[in-house]
C-alpha cells in the first residue's frame, strides 16, 4: 500500500467520523431549564427579595417526603393561614421539563399534602413561592422520590 492510498483512507475515516459525530449530536434532546428564561431573569431581583424574606423567618418552610404515605408534606410557618396565604408550588424535574407542574397553595392547618403516587422516581426540586400578610417568600428544596 503506497502513501497516497493511506492518506486517502485517513481523510475518508476522518470525514466519516465527523459525519457520525454530527449525526449523534442531532439525535440529542436539549431541554432548557425554562422556556421563558429571559422573562425570569428580568424578575430575578424579586426572587432575591423573596429569598431574603424567607431567610428572616424564625421557622422555615418544611418539605418532607414520606414514602410510607406516598406524599410530600409541606409545613408552612405559624403565621400562614388559609385566609392570608396565597401562592404556588412548582415541582421541577431537572432532567425532563415535560414532567414539571404547578400546584396552587391550598393549606389546611398550615400543611399542604401533595400525593406522589403519579410522580416518576428520581430527583425533584420543590419551589415554593407564597405571600402572607403582604410579604412574599420563596424557598427551594430538593427531594428524591423512590
Amino acid at each position: 500500500m503506497n502513501w497516497g492510498l493511506r492518506i486517502i483512507l485517513l481523510y475518508t475515516a476522518f470525514v466519516g467520523g465527523m459525519l457520525f459525530l454530527v449525526y449523534k449530536c442531532t439525535q440529542q434532546s436539549v431541554d432548557l431549564v425554562s422556556t421563558d428564561y429571559y422573562a425570569q431573569e428580568l424578575k430575578f431581583q424579586d426572587k432575591i427579595d423573596r429569598l431574603n424574606n424567607s431567610e428572616k423567618l424564625d421557622v422555615k418552610l418544611a418539605v418532607v417526603y414520606s414514602p410510607k404515605h406516598s406524599n410530600i408534606q409541606i409545613v408552612f410557618p405559624e403565621n400562614s393561614t388559609p385566609n392570608n396565604t396565597t401562592g404556588e408550588i412548582v415541582l421541577f424535574r431537572p432532567d425532563n421539563s415535560k414532567l414539571d407542574f404547578k400546584i396552587p397553595i391550598d393549606i389546611a392547618d398550615g400543611v399542604q399534602n401533595i400525593p406522589t403516587d403519579k410522580l416518576s422516581k428520581g430527583l425533584w426540586r420543590v419551589k415554593s413561592s407564597w405571600s402572607t400578610n403582604d410579604t412574599s417568600y420563596y424557598q427551594e428544596e430538593k427531594i428524591i422520590i423512590q
